[in-house]
């Protein structure tokens, strides 16, 4: 697996770790960051694995 991949993988995790300590009117960052996050490393390892 892409290097890159695990990386952002392993970032979403860390951020969707820290849904529950965020403030209810800023909820939406981490979730929106973490589902980023997610869709970043899919389209590495897409990417990684075309080639």
């Amino acid at each position: 697996m892409d290097r890159r991949a695990v990386f952002l993988l392993f970032a979403a995790v860390v951020v969707a770790a820290l849904i529950p300590v965020t403030d209810e009117d800023f909820r939406f960052v981490p979730i929106g960051l973490a589902l980023v996050y997610v869709a970043l490393a899919l389209a590495s390892y897409l990417d990684h694995r075309s080639r």
